[in-house]
């Protein structure tokens, strides 16, 4: 049998780049080809068409092999009912789904009709617009799984333990099918299963995914797993958890699928800002306050100190940040290196736009311990050159230092 997992995963990939999110893998129905099919749901495509007018009842999309024969199709299925298939604005069908004779849409080497339609569909949603004057480069955010009655988390509390007394914990985590993550993306620990159902932890991704024996010691069988370090997790035995209240405040429009049956789950951009600030003010607000990262401010919105801290070697050798402490910094200071002056915008034009480092003034290295900054005057915006130079030594140089440096070695060579 042919090996679609490329084709499925290409296919995903463009996918959720216009919107659709991953509800589940699953077997096909009544067929004896038994290749998996993906289920996407698209919640902001269904509400726009119901807002121009359409009943909508086929809220459900599919990629699936299009008959039963070992060199099938892969294509995208949806119901017969759904305005893909009677409006104008989209790019019609070039297959047919033999298990019910559904239209459906294919890439062949002649007619790429299944791209034709997911960039109609992006041109309808209105994603084809001009982003350049977007400067919020967001790291990447996924949504990963934790369901206690396939997998007890016996060294839960001891985990909890080692990230409050050294400010992270690193474990390997499953994540579903997904190709996507890569180090240093932001990373949210549903628990799903069993009430309390909630968010109950975050931290980055400390590796791009890779294969390994499945988690439950199934024979022949493996798993995509990333490594994940946390920088909270909560124990649902002892602690409130982010729960539907607050994903509901979180996302009111219902732009995401917040319980998903497998990990490594794209979270939509426009939802983790909010997600972001509300994660960071229910820590606060539940006086979480021996985990890292741990806001000090009532309004996520307006915040004006955050906290951070707990001495540790994170990913390209920097310390973990908060994310809304980095986007108040430099929203008041712009994107231009305080020392060298390079804006990558300015020479990359808008492939460079938003992308800069961020210095804490006061090193959290030296300091080691939880502290309060505030990110328009203990936060500054520095290009990578200068930031690697200020950390050249241990301690690390001064702002200062660097600056002198430079204007020494400018001096000199005009001599």
């Amino acid at each position: 049998m042919t090996d679609n997992q490329p084709i499925f995963d290409s296919i995903r990939v463009k996918m959720e780049k216009v919107g659709f999110q991953l509800e589940k893998e699953q077997a096909p129905h009544f067929q004896s080809q038994r290749e998996t099919e993906l289920k996407f749901i698209h919640p902001q495509l269904v509400k726009k068409w119901e807002n121009d007018g359409y009943s909508v009842k086929a809220t459900k999309f599919y990629i699936k092999q299009l008959s039963d024969d070992s060199d099938a199709e892969i294509g995208f299925v949806t119901g017969k009912s759904s305005p893909l298939h009677v409006s104008p604005v989209y790019s019609k069908s070039n297959a047919i789904d033999t298990f019910d004779g559904t239209p459906a849409w294919t890439n062949r080497e002649d007619d790429k009709s299944l791209d034709s339609l997911l960039e109609s569909i992006e041109v309808y949603m209105g994603n084809s617009q001009d982003y350049s004057d977007v400067v919020d480069n967001s790291v990447p955010a996924f949504l990963f799984t934790w369901n206690p009655k396939k997998w007890s988390w016996n060294d839960l509390a001891e985990s909890i333990d080692q990230l409050e007394s050294v400010g992270y914990v690193e474990r390997r985590w499953s994540c579903g099918q997904s190709k996507a993550i890569k180090k240093g993306d932001r990373i949210f620990l549903m628990r799903v299963g069993e009430e309390p159902k909630g968010i109950i932890g975050s931290g980055y991704a400390k590796s791009s995914y890779y294969v390994a024996a499945r988690w439950d010691g199934t024979d022949g069988k493996t798993c995509h797993y990333i490594d994940i370090e946390f920088d909270i997790i909560l124990n649902p035995a002892n602690n409130q958890v982010f729960d539907k209240e607050y994903l509901a405040k979180t996302d009111p429009e219902n732009k995401q699928v917040w319980f998903p049956q497998q990990s490594g789950i794209a979270i939509q951009g426009e939802v983790v800002d909010s997600l972001e600030a509300n994660w960071f003010e229910f820590i606060r607000k539940n006086k979480y306050v021996k985990n890292s990262f741990v806001s000090n401010v009532v309004s996520p919105t307006a915040p004006e100190t955050y906290s951070e801290g707990r001495s540790k070697d994170v990913i390209q050798t920097r310390y973990e940040r908060n994310p809304t402490a980095r986007k108040v910094c430099l929203q008041h200071h712009g994107y231009s290196c305080k020392i060298c002056g390079f804006n990558f915008e300015d020479y990359f034009g808008n492939v460079g736009k938003g992308f800069i480092h961020v210095h804490h003034i006061n090193p959290i290295a030296e300091i080691g311990k939880e502290y309060e900054i505030n990110p328009m005057e203990d936060l500054i915006p520095i290009c990578p050159n200068c930031h690697a130079m200020i950390h050249a030594k241990r301690p690390a140089f001064s702002v200062e230092e660097i600056i002198e440096m430079r204007e020494s070695k400018t001096a000199h060579d005009r001599e």
